[in-house]
């Protein structure tokens, strides 16, 4: 007996989805490696700004008669403490990361350019306390809790990797915003099956409540 037109012979595999084409599949690797830059450049950034950016010993460096009146206190000075700006700016890079994939044309763009901006912040806060870095520790509340009167002297000075690899991250987050507005339009969205769907009822009084019939 012929089957009827449209149908699959027995035993026939139905036929799959259609295959992803050249431009199809490049667009989608070029979205996963933006994904990719944008973790790691915030994560550098999140994992420098916990480690120690300067660190110096602080003296009250005078008196009444220009003699020093205390010994010199070592202090430490980390990422987090010199610059919180940089780690609120990692963390909104961070976010990029997923909207980048949940996004479409319109609000990906948006989403690089807050990355692009996330990234030049941290670029150019922790760049100035990579080339000042004892301008960005005087007037800290460490050295004030050390020298609360009188004009701090800031004795041995060393600042170390962290705001460069800081500036690195940064630099990495701008450049991948810049691409992500560039790219926006020819990148695929989210695909449907992960939207949110509407749960279905539990019981007979939670679908009258959503005007369905329970029979």
């Amino acid at each position: 007996m012929t089957p009827p037109a449209g149908s699959s012979p027995a035993g026939a595999t139905p036929p799959g989805p259609a295959p992803i084409s050249g431009p199809g599949r490049r667009a989608r690797r070029e979205r996963a490696l933006a994904v990719v830059a944008c973790l790691l450049g915030s994560a550098a950034v999140l994992f420098s700004a916990g480690s120690t950016w300067v660190s110096a010993r602080v003296q009250a460096a005078t008196g009444a008669g220009n003699e020093v009146v205390a010994a010199p206190l070592p202090v430490s000075w980390s990422g987090g403490s010199l610059a919180p700006a940089v780690t609120g700016l990692a963390l909104l890079g961070l976010a990029g990361t997923v909207a980048i994939i949940a996004t479409r044309r319109l609000g990906r763009i948006v989403v690089g350019v807050l990355v692009v901006l996330a990234g030049l912040g941290i670029v150019l806060t922790a760049g100035g306390i990579a080339l000042d870095p004892e301008g960005a520790v005087r007037g800290t509340d460490e050295v004030q809790a050390v020298v609360p009167v009188g004009e701090p002297a800031i004795l041995g000075l060393s600042s170390g990797a962290g705001p460069w690899f800081a500036v690195l991250g940064g630099l990495v987050l701008a450049v991948t915003g810049a691409i992500v507005v560039a790219r926006a339009g020819t990148w695929p969205a989210m695909s449907g099956r992960y939207q949110a769907r509407v749960a279905a009822p539990v019981d007979a009084w939670d679908a009258i409540e959503r005007g369905q019939d329970p029979t």
